[in-house]
Parts: structure tokens; C-alpha cells; sequence
């Protein structure tokens, strides 16, 4: 069962009225175990993360018969959704006991997570099929990618008379995980819009790589992998079960 609410904070209409030019709306998305969760801001705004809750809190939300535990949630879900979706346009988390740990043995939990969308100073910047795409900040800034698109949703870039193009609709699953490995935290980068790096989301279509990126002035506050797992360890006795994709880094709160 999916739950989704969308709200705006009071605080968010007084920042208009009193003639803030930038306005900040929360949001919040819920699901329930093993499901995904997707968090979305409008193009030109980026996600700042409020709270994450991985667990058990509310009986009403993901009941199931049997569930006797309402109150268990990890207490490394803040930071590993901070550090998956803070500053990016659009990201997606797994409800799963593999990326928070088990707070709670046998208990079906879910995943709550609050939000901002926060105007960013992005910059977008595109490569058609076969070309390099180069990205660069100034010195003493860093690349921090908000979005990736590798395949053909905008029939305008990359396009002409003679292009192929059998959809346009069509997206690499592995289009921003792929640009934020190569290009995230560093000065400059270079990537390679082509099937080999991103695979071939639409055969026949002539596509393109489209990158939206910040420059920082530093580089999010990273701690190790085992903070994370310090935190996981006080919150729950039970053997837990860790993916090291998302558990490398995980950033600290501002």
C-alpha cells in the first residue's frame, strides 16, 4: 500500500508575502517496505532534506495484523537520505532493510521523508550520442550533479533532419548514478554520451546526454562508512544487513 502527501508549510506563504524571492515548499512522500520512494522537485529547484523516518512510528501507516511494535525506527536514515537526494532534482530510495539496516525483526515498516525544493544556482549542459560531454566549476568550487538524462525526452536537442529518433520518451535507469560516479566532488569531468557507458534505452533512436550540475563550495561534509554503522549498531540488537553502494559516504547534517 502507497502513501503520498504533499503539503506546503505556512512558513513557506509568509516567506512570499513578505517578498522572499525564493519560497521554499515541503513536501512529503510515504511507502511502505520494499517499495521505492521518489522524491521530484521542478527543474531549477533542488531537494533538501528535513527528516527521514525508516521503521515503525505510526500503527496507521503499512499496518499488518500481528505488528504488536509501534515505535522503532534506524537511526541512520536521516543520514543516508540526506546523502542520496540532498541537492539533486529528482531521487529514488528503496523501503528496504538492505539499505537502513532492521530496526525492528519482523515488523513491516515503512519509508516517511520530508522535503524541501529550494532554488538552485544549476546549470545544465548537454552532449549528442557519441559525443563528451565536459563539465567544470571554478577553482576552489566543486561539481555536485543534480540530475542526468541519457536517452531522448526533448526532441529538440540533438535533433534535425536527419536524426533518428523511434521514441521520445525513453531514459537510462543508470543516467545519474553513472554521471554522479564520474563527476561528483571534483573540479572538472568528462563523460562519454554513448550506449557503451549508459546502455541503449531506445534502439534505433539517435539520444543524447543531458547533465544538470551545481558548483559548490565544498564538498558536503562527508564522513565514513562507519559512523553510519556506529549509529546502527545503538539502535537495534538484531543483525542487520548493509548495502555498501549506499553506505560508502553519508553526509553530515547543515
Amino acid at each position: 500500500m502507497n502513501y503520498y502527501v504533499t503539503f506546503i508549510l505556512l512558513g513557506s506563504l509568509l516567506q512570499t508575502v513578505l517578498g522572499d524571492a525564493s519560497p521554499v515548499e515541503t513536501f512529503r512522500e510515504l511507502v511502505c517496505e520494499n517499495e521505492e520512494l521518489v522524491l521530484t522537485c521542478h527543474k531549477g529547484y533542488t531537494i533538501d532534506i528535513r527528516t527521514a523516518v525508516y521503521g515503525k512510528k505510526n500503527p496507521l501507516y503499512c499496518s499488518m495484523a500481528g505488528n504488536k511494535v509501534n515505535d522503532c525506527s534506524a537511526g541512520n536514515a536521516l543520514d543516508i537520505v540526506k546523502f542520496k537526494c540532498n541537492r539533486k532534482e529528482r531521487c529514488t530510495l528503496l523501503a528496504s532493510n538492505n539499505v537502513f539496516g532492521d530496526p525492528c525483526y519482523g515488523i513491516f515498516k515503512y519509508l516517511d521523508v520530508t522535503y524541501d525544493c529550494i532554488a538552485g544556482d544549476i546549470q545544465s549542459k548537454s552532449a549528442c550520442e557519441n559525443e563528451d560531454l565536459d563539465i567544470h566549476c571554478p577553482d576552489g568550487t566543486f561539481l555536485w550533479i543534480s540530475n542526468a538524462v541519457y536517452g531522448r525526452i526533448n526532441p529538440i536537442i540533438c535533433g534535425g533532419i536527419n536524426t533518428k529518433a523511434k521514441s521520445n520518451r525513453c531514459i537510462s535507469e543508470k543516467s545519474l548514478s553513472v554521471v554522479e560516479s564520474k563527476c561528483d566532488n571534483l573540479q572538472q569531468c568528462k563523460v562519454r554520451a554513448s550506449n557503451q557507458i549508459f546502455g541503449d534505452p531506445c534502439v534505433g533512436t539517435f539520444k543524447y546526454l543531458e547533465v544538470d550540475y551545481q558548483c559548490l563550495d565544498s564538498m558536503g561534509g562527508r564522513v565514513s562508512a562507519i559512523d553510519v554503522r556506529t549509529k546502527v549498531s545503538t539502535v537495534s540488537e538484531n543483525e542487520t544487513v548493509f548495502d555498501q553502494e549506499n553506505l560508502i559516504f553519508t553526509e553530515e547534517n547543515h
